[in-house]
């Protein structure tokens, strides 16, 4: 009997374990077969939702201005979290996945066959009023607001999966993802903004738009009417919907986020970075400076040469 205890334990333990490893990992990865070849390259139609958080900028540099004690850290990752969390809340609540985090942003994926998009666009168009109705606008204790903008495409993706049989990496590819990038791109403050084939898909008679000039994406105003289907049948086809991740974050977060933008297609770093690689000085050229959101005085900017162009 007592080994029968023992036994159950320790598969209770292995189980438990597992799950809360799984909660770490996007359903897209949780769920695939482990028999598929590596490398590998799945395709599929789903819906993806990209938010974005604005002022954790500000709320970065003004937590590390006046942090005492060294706690700036501490408050800035507090007040992330539980903000972080309600949007994340939203998007499983309506049978999402988170696919990814990059600092203040977040992309999540509704996967489906292309012939139901329609009414996924419509659940993510309902999740995204709500994350605005009840995230946006928020007050910190220090006085900056965050303010959420999202970004939704849908359309064919491909996961493709990398590595070998100890690790593993994957990306999700496709026109959607890129798509969903310039959807955020064009939104402000408070508004979500439709991708040109997502607005194709979606269902016109149910979700009020706005055009925007000279593009073929619009502005979502409102949903007439709630999405009829329910979403614990779909969280049962495509996954679960309790899922953890892990986020870092802080002042070094945010300017690689902001060297990404300022400087497209290279490989750029600050001077601590370059004095701590460590590496020939020709390995690095200094690039030209140029102003980045919210980040004052960065000082000296490099760019990694790649061996070609090293001198």
């Amino acid at each position: 009997v007592g080994w029968e205890i023992h036994k159950q334990k320790s598969v209770f333990s292995g189980t438990y374990k597992i799950c809360k490893l799984a909660a770490n990992v996007p359903d897209l990865v949780v769920f695939e077969g482990l028999d598929r070849p590596i490398p590998d390259v799945e395709h599929f139609h789903g819906v993806l939702l990209f938010a974005d958080i604005s002022g954790f900028t500000s709320l970065t540099e003004r937590y590390t201005k006046n942090s005492k004690k060294g706690c700036g850290a501490d408050h800035l990752t507090r007040e992330l979290n539980g903000y972080i969390s309600e949007i994340v809340d939203h998007i499983l609540q309506a049978g999402g996945d988170i696919v990814n985090y990059a600092g203040d942003a977040m992309l999540a994926l509704w996967r489906e066959r292309r012939k139901a998009l329609s009414d996924i666009i419509s659940l993510a168009v309902k999740c995204s009023l709500n994350i605005q109705d009840k995230c946006d606008n928020r007050d910190t204790e220090i006085g900056v607001k965050l303010r959420v903008k999202i970004g939704i495409s849908a359309g064919k993706l491909s996961k493709v999966v990398m590595g070998d049989h100890e690790s593993r990496y994957y990306a999700l590819i496709g026109c959607a993802v890129d798509e969903v990038r310039k959807a955020e791109g064009l939104a402000l403050a408070n508004t979500i903004i439709l991708s040109p084939n997502a607005w194709e898909l979606c269902d016109r008679d149910n979700i009020v738009v706005e055009q925007i000039e000279n593009d073929r994406a619009v502005k979502v105003r409102y949903i007439k009417r709630d999405p009829q289907f329910s979403v614990e049948d779909y969280t049962k086809s495509f996954g679960n919907h309790l899922e953890y991740q892990e986020v870092i974050i802080g002042r070094k977060v945010n300017l690689a986020a902001r060297l990404m933008m300022t400087y497209p297609g290279v490989v750029s770093c600050d001077e601590q970075t370059h004095y701590h690689a460590k590496m020939p000085s020709s390995y690095f050229s200094e690039l030209p400076k140029r102003a980045m959101k919210g980040v004052q005085n960065p000082g000296p900017i490099y760019q990694y040469l790649s061996k070609k162009h090293q001198k």
